[in-house]
C-alpha cells in the first residue's frame, strides 16, 4: 500500500454494537440510575475495540470512510486499509491538470474479505494519469459487518459485553486479588480470535 495516506471517516456507525438494556440484563440490573454511566462505557468498549485503532482491527456496524491516496498500486489496484468493505460509494480524482473528476465505480471490482480489501479497474479499462499530491485519488466507501448490531459476529459482540461488565464492575480500576489493569482472559481470547490478520 501506499506509503503515505489520508483516512477519514465521513458517516459514524447509526448504532452501538451492545445496547444498554443488553448490558443492563447481562448485569442483572432493574434501575435505571446507572443508564448514562453504563452508555458511556458502551461508547468506550466500542472505542476499544472498532476501526481506526481498535483491537480488532475491524469496522464494526457500518460507517463510510474516505480513503485518500497520491497513486495507484503498480497493478492499478488501490489497498483499503479498513475492513470489511461493504461497497464502494465513490471514486474520485485529480486529473494532470489537477481538475477534480469522477470515475465510475462499476468500472472498478471490489475485493477483499475480513483481513483484506482493495478496488482494482477491471479488464480494459485504462486509468487516467492523476497529479501529483497526496490526496490525487480519493475512495469513498462503507466498512462494517452489516447496518445493525445484531450483523456482528457473536464472539465480538460478547467480547464487548464482557469488557463493559469488567470495567463497570470495577469503577476505580482496583479489585481485591485481582489485576483489573489488564483485559479479562476471555475478553483477549474473543479479540484474538477475531483481530484483523490474527493466526491462532
Amino acid at each position: 500500500m501506499n506509503s503515505e495516506y489520508l483516512l477519514n471517516r465521513t458517516v459514524e456507525a447509526a448504532a452501538y454494537p451492545v445496547t444498554v438494556d443488553e448490558v443492563k440484563s447481562d448485569l442483572r440490573i432493574q434501575h435505571t440510575s446507572d443508564d448514562t454511566r453504563i452508555a458511556g462505557l458502551i461508547a468506550a468498549a466500542t472505542d476499544f475495540m472498532d476501526v481506526p485503532s481498535g483491537a480488532i482491527g475491524k469496522a464494526l456496524i457500518n460507517q463510510t470512510w474516505a480513503l485518500s491516496v497520491e497513486s495507484y498500486e503498480a497493478d492499478n489496484s488501490i489497498i483499503i486499509p479498513i475492513t470489511p468493505v461493504s461497497s464502494i460509494i465513490s471514486i474520485q480524482y485529480f486529473d494532470v491538470d489537477n481538475v477534480s473528476r469522477t470515475l465510475t465505480v462499476s468500472d472498478f471490482h471490489l475485493y477483499g474479505n475480513q483481513d483484506r480489501a482493495w478496488i482494482k479497474a477491471k479488464n480494459g479499462i485504462v486509468v487516467p494519469s492523476v497529479f501529483d499530491r497526496l490526496d490525487a485519488i480519493t475512495v469513498t466507501f462503507v466498512a462494517g459487518f452489516g447496518a445493525s448490531s445484531t450483523n456482528i459476529p457473536n464472539s465480538i459482540r460478547q467480547a464487548i459485553s464482557i469488557l463493559i461488565a469488567h470495567w463497570y464492575e470495577n469503577p476505580t480500576g482496583f479489585a481485591t486479588g485481582a489485576n483489573v489493569t489488564e483485559l479479562p482472559f476471555a475478553v483477549q481470547s474473543l479479540i484474538n480470535l477475531n483481530r484483523k490478520g490474527w493466526v491462532a
